[in-house]
């Protein structure tokens, strides 16, 4: 088949195939051919390609990932180097060195390079880009640097064909759904406009937004130093200039600009959120922290264990739904809690024992090894249950083996004021759990009040507010507050911690109607007047907060959302309501979550598949009422269950079954027990409606419409 001399040129580089490679074509025809099949024959092929054309982008770049495939990364370094000295300015070979050199050294050593090759080549070869951009944050995540993470996944998004971008932005939901990281590294944040009055430091000002866009982060950083320098007062520059350091993975001096953006911008909430974005990156960097660790116990006769277990009261019994749950590749035999005293047998549901230790017994693989014990603990606590163990399973716990010990995690010091694990005792209610938690939080709020506080100057925030000097210190420590309690499962209104402190409540943010509620940083949406926003705003101000998961936050939203029946119906129906009955579920309302299901139901009556949809919604109130096992209304439920589902679909009768018993409701499992029908009432039917009782009454069998 003949190529158009005219066509663009088969390398991609945009030029005409006459002016190109239409020497070479031919011969990259066939090297396209062999590389998948012929490596060796392909790499031969370009390598004497190369003697007679060493000026051809396409064939250095082609034999570079040959090489990089085979793990011959040093050769493939050195025939792009030397290309680029003779031609500096090639895009493609560009990309092609950043991405060798980010696999073999990392992306802090060669930061400089990619950052030329995302200014080159941002424009030709885009995929490119977006290829390194993802690599790039899959370091920054094992790094810890969450901004980075984040900005670069986006850049790959922006960057990326039509055909790779829904899985890069399944990466970015991902990530921005990840509880353990601090929610606000999880949104975008939008630089800040900057007024300078010299036109030169505009032009310096525009320049570092441009480069910014393209993820040249360090360029960008480097022209607001410059700036910074000659405009020291300036809070906006201070505040980009934090931005584009966080987003290149400089953590430490992020911060430091950060602190001085809060110190002289004059806007006090902007100020409080940039020193609060400050002191939330020192402690992802401070070694101050406390870890998560796991210890693994070989062990011998799983059932003899588990009998001592069993026996032991200070070891509680974890009981699972599902008994084909893996760990490392190994079925679970059975999930333990090491508790702080023995578990009563009547347990009171005011004085329960707190969990020192989570404890999973694993069954023999051939795969994955013998059976052992994992047990994960604070690494205070974990000799102490260890200790405990051993003495508990004594020969059937093999001596410690080195490596035996892992580190999962580590948390900031300020997060251990909200770190407990109450152990859930049979036969009380999640809800009473809730409340115990909130008598926990209102405690740990108040000792935080007095705790001294490093961001602080080792101050306590009580201590810290009575000089006026420290408020916005103190307001962004808040801050830090909510951002802490959120990733520890808590979302609290901080409004009497402001109160005690005397810092100014936020005040509402002013929206335009055209603004995406997308596009504010995360730490704002506290400050978002949901109000006052259109129905397409307050839409997408659910979804985002759905994925964020601020319980706070959400009540906000979706309460303001059922407000508007036209929001509702885009947003639908069933998903706002049932939104907000997972709100009231966790404040314990039960009240409103009634109302939300009955809401549901309404909403799904004149679908086609409601009868399913309905079931769904009962089994969803079920669950939400088997949080307080006295609820007055659970035999109601349970017997309109029992008569509207059991005998159409009968598996699920074993289904509501389990979940009473996984509940530790087995007192109205009498509830299931079938009802005779007379012939002066009738049987009930799925249409809610009894059939007439002449002629004995007839039964409702399973497939009659």
């Amino acid at each position: 088949m003949a190529h158009d001399p005219y066509a663009p040129c088969i390398c991609g580089n945009g030029k005409k195939l006459k002016f190109c490679c239409q020497d070479i074509l031919s011969d990259m025809i066939r090297i396209e051919k062999l590389i998948d099949n012929q490596p060796d024959a392909a790499e031969k092929l370009l390598r004497s390609l190369l003697k007679k054309h060493d000026d051809k982008e396409v064939l250095v770049t082609q034999l570079a990932s040959i090489l990089t495939r085979k793990g011959e990364f040093e050769e493939a370094r050195t025939q792009l180097v030397d290309f680029l000295k003779r031609h500096p300015d090639e895009p493609r070979a560009l990309l092609a060195l950043a991405d060798v050199c980010i696999t073999t050294q990392g992306f802090g050593a060669t930061r400089r390079i990619v950052h030329r090759a995302f200014q080159l080549g941002a424009r030709q070869f885009p995929a490119g880009v977006a290829m390194l951009a993802s690599r790039i944050a899959g370091q920054m995540a094992q790094a810890g640097c969450a901004m980075s993470v984040r900005e670069h996944l986006a850049l790959a998004v922006r960057m990326s064909p039509p055909d790779r971008r829904n899985s890069l932005l399944m990466q970015l939901a991902n990530f921005e759904s990840q509880r353990t990281i601090p929610y606000p590294f999880r949104g975008r944040f939008a630089l800040l406009p900057v007024e300078l009055e010299d036109p030169q430091l505009q032009k310096e000002d525009v320049r570092a937004r441009k480069v910014s866009q393209i993820g040249c982060w360090e360029p960008a950083a480097i022209l607001y130093s410059r700036l910074v320098e000659k405009c020291p007062e300036n809070g906006a520059l201070w505040y980009n200039l934090g931005l584009f350091r966080a987003w290149d993975g400089r953590l430490k001096e992020a911060a430091e600009a950060l602190h001085k953006a809060g110190s002289v911008l004059e806007d006090f909430d902007s100020a409080v959120e940039a020193e609060a974005l400050a002191q939330l990156i020192d402690l992802e960097i401070s070694q101050d922290n406390y870890a998560i660790v796991q210890e693994t116990v070989n062990v011998s006769s799983v059932s003899e264990l588990l009998t001592r277990m069993d026996a032991a009261g200070r070891f509680a019994r974890v009981q699972s739904s599902n008994n084909e749950d893996q760990v490392e590749g190994s079925r679970v035999a059975a999930e333990f809690e090491f508790l702080t005293e023995e578990a009563a047998e009547k347990p009171d549901p005011a004085q329960l024992p707190d969990v020192i230790a989570d404890i999973t017994i694993l069954d023999s693989d051939e795969n994955s090894g013998g059976p052992r014990a994992l047990i994960v603990a604070l690494e205070d606590d974990v000799e102490k249950a260890i200790s405990a163990f051993r003495e508990l399973a004594e020969d059937l716990a093999a001596e410690p083996e080195e490596g035996s010990r892992n580190q999962l995690s580590r948390m900031p010091s300020q997060c251990r004021l909200f770190d407990w694990k109450i152990h859930h005792a049979d036969g009380i209610g999640s809800s009473r759990f809730r409340e115990l938690d909130q008598e926990r939080l209102a405690n740990a709020l108040q000792n935080w009040l007095s705790s001294p506080l490093a961001a602080l100057g080792d101050a306590s925030p009580a201590d810290a507010a009575k000089d006026d000097d420290n408020k916005v210190r103190v307001g962004g420590s808040v801050l830090t507050l909510d951002v802490i309690c959120n990733r520890m499962g808590y979302d609290p209104d901080l409004s009497g911690v402001r109160e005690q402190l005397g810092v100014t409540p936020p005040a509402p943010m002013p929206i335009d109607e055209s603004s995406s509620i997308t596009s504010l940083p995360l730490l704002q949406f506290g400050r978002v007047a949901e109000t006052d926003l259109t129905d397409e705003q307050v839409i997408e101000f659910t979804n985002r907060i759905t994925l964020v998961r601020h319980l706070r936050l959400l009540e906000r939203a979706v309460e303001e959302l059922v407000k508007r029946p036209a929001a509702l119906e885009q947003f639908t129906p069933m998903r706002g309501h049932l939104l907000r009955a997972t709100v009231a579920r966790e404040k314990n309302d039960m009240q409103t979550a009634s109302e939300c299901f009955e809401a549901a139901r309404n909403a799904i009556a004149d679908d086609p598949d409601a009868f399913r949809t309905r079931l769904e919604l009962d089994i969803r109130e079920l669950s939400c009422r088997l949080d307080n096992p006295h609820d007055e209304e659970l035999p109601g439920l349970l017997e309109g269950i029992r008569d509207r589902y059991f005998v159409k679909i009968p598996e699920i009768e074993d289904v509501i079954r389990e979940e009473l018993e996984n509940s530790g409701c087995v007192h109205l499992l009498d509830q299931l027990a079938p009802v005779t029908a007379t012939s002066k009432d009738g049987v009930w039917t799925p249409e809610g409606e009894s059939e007439p009782a002449e002629g004995g009454g007839k039964l409702w069998m399973p497939g009659d419409s």
